[in-house]
């Protein structure tokens, strides 16, 4: 036979650290996916400059 708890304060908590780990992924996703953008951006100017290196071409 299971006992039920009456004791609501672990649902609360749990909902409230739930609620408040997805306002922070929300808040955070935008910095991330800039950061994300900008290496890739970055990778890409790095591989074409050394890709001219190795080539020849002028820099």
């Amino acid at each position: 036979m299971a006992i039920k708890s009456k004791n609501r304060n672990g649902l609360v908590g749990s909902l409230i650290a739930i609620t408040l780990a997805l306002g922070s992924l929300m808040y955070c996703a935008s910095f991330t996916v800039d950061l994300f953008l900008d290496g890739w951006e970055r990778l890409n100017l790095a591989t074409h400059y050394f890709g001219r290196i190795i080539k020849g071409g002028t820099v």
